[in-house]
């Protein structure tokens, strides 16, 4: 009994992480991206010469992987969900939570390399010195985003936003 109890624990644990590392955050290889259309932003389309062609190829890229990102986390959940199911089930079977654990961090994977992929087309479409001048664009868009909400954690309405 110990046992399972410990078990249920540590799933619970390890479920929490996986909750809190497929849902939003930095990427697991540390490298990420401005959120939202940031390549719509004047200021920002202006200091990496991005022209109305690569914008429209960046949209284009967008929606693609947000479509594919919906899906992908709306799969994820749904493990999560069926793997709460079978740690709380009274009758416990170890083989199929972690058969679902497998699941879960199957979902997880791929939510990484779809965020991974659309990393990919913007650094082809921007080519080196652009996409080096992105980082520290991104970290001053960063620092204005959390003075401007001042301890909120989003804003109410994200649209087109980073």
């Amino acid at each position: 009994m110990r046992k399972v109890v410990l078990y249920v624990l540590m799933c619970i644990a390890a479920l929490t992480g996986v909750s809190m590392a497929g849902d939003r955050g930095k990427p697991r290889d540390g490298i990420e991206l401005p959120r939202g259309k940031w390549w719509r932003m004047p200021e920002v389309a202006n200091e990496l010469k991005i022209s109305a062609d690569e914008q429209k190829k960046l949209d284009d890229h967008y929606y693609k992987h947000r479509n594919q990102m919906i899906d992908l986390k709306s799969n994820l959940e749904k493990g999560q969900l069926a793997l709460e199911r079978i740690i709380e089930n009274e009758n416990f079977d170890e083989s199929a939570s972690m058969n679902q654990y497998q699941e879960v961090l199957n979902a997880q994977n791929k939510l990484s390399l779809e965020r991974y992929n659309f990393l990919i087309e913007v650094r082809k479409l921007l080519g080196y010195e652009r996409f080096v001048q992105l980082k520290p664009k991104f970290h001053e868009l960063q620092e204005e985003r959390s003075q401007k909400y001042n301890g909120r954690k989003e804003p109410k309405e994200r649209g087109d936003r980073p």
